[in-house]
């Protein structure tokens, strides 16, 4: 049951970190809170790194992988964050669910991946689903970072998968948190002026976010890549968008309209076609 099990605690874990990201940011600034997670997961990150004497990465697979990592880690969660201040959790959970459609289709484009009618049906239900359940009154500073958050996943993605596709992803996710830290670091210093008070609810979800998701969570979905593959390790991300949607309403009171739902059932659907794959005959 384990391999079944695993892709689903990873999206739960996942789902909860844009909770926890709306109640940090009552008491932070967005890039100072992401450049903070992503330090601390970093040092985390190659600390166990060090302590379980697994070599890092080939010195020439660094600048690719710092590169992967700021636009994978630091332009998607720093864009999100920022959008969060304002957002409810549920429609950034929505617009990132399309990461994984997204990337896929592109995959197929790009890298001339196989890539099946069925999934292409279901980039046009997730595409459907972010249109419905993503309100246009959010405003276009607002869209516009959940745009470019949108963008830095898949293209950090992508750009991982072209480059750094035989680097080891446990020690890969270490090197990329380091270049995500510095980039945020820098935007948190040019775009931003960097301020926060202490407080519980702030200590709780940076500890969140940062050793249960960055460190632990991304420990696992490498695991997960190491053991089962791609294909079963995005298997629970089709549970992303319910699951934020419900920790939302128990955690924040957040409530969703019919064309939100319309849109979390449309983007679920949506993920779960572009990664099925048939058993074999």
């Amino acid at each position: 049951m384990l391999p079944a099990l695993l892709p689903f605690v990873f999206a739960v874990l996942w789902a909860s970190s844009y909770a926890a990201a709306k109640i940090g940011l009552l008491d932070i600034s967005p890039f100072f809170f992401v450049a903070v997670r992503l330090s601390i997961a970093a040092a985390a990150a190659v600390l166990l790194i060090l302590a379980l004497r697994r070599p890092l990465p080939a010195r020439a697979m660094w600048p690719h992988l710092m590169i992967g990592g700021a636009l994978l880690h630091g332009l998607g969660l720093a864009l999100a964050h920022a959008a969060l201040v304002e957002v409810d959790a549920t429609p950034t959970a929505l617009v990132h669910a399309f990461h994984p459609i997204l990337t896929a289709a592109l995959g197929s484009i790009l890298l001339h991946e196989r890539f099946a009618w069925w999934q292409w049906a279901g980039v046009g239900l997730g595409f459907v689903g972010v249109v419905l359940g993503v309100p246009l009154t959010l405003g276009s500073a607002n869209l516009g970072y959940l745009a470019l958050s949108l963008i830095g996943l898949t293209g950090g993605t992508l750009y991982l998968r072209r480059f750094c596709a035989k680097v080891p992803p446990f020690e890969a996710t270490a090197v990329q948190l380091v270049g995500a830290a510095l980039f945020v670091i820098v935007l948190a210093a040019l775009f931003e002026s960097p301020h926060g008070r202490l407080t519980p609810g702030l200590i709780g979800a940076m500890a969140w976010n940062t050793l249960v998701m960055s460190v632990f969570g991304m420990a696992l979905y490498s695991l997960m890549l190491d053991r089962y593959g791609a294909s079963r390790a995005a298997a629970g991300f089709f549970v992303v968008p319910g699951a934020s949607a419900l920790i939302a309403f128990a955690l924040l009171d957040e409530h969703l309209g019919a064309l939100t739902l319309l849109g979390l059932a449309a983007a679920t659907l949506g993920v779960a076609l572009v990664w099925w794959r048939p058993a074999p005959a």
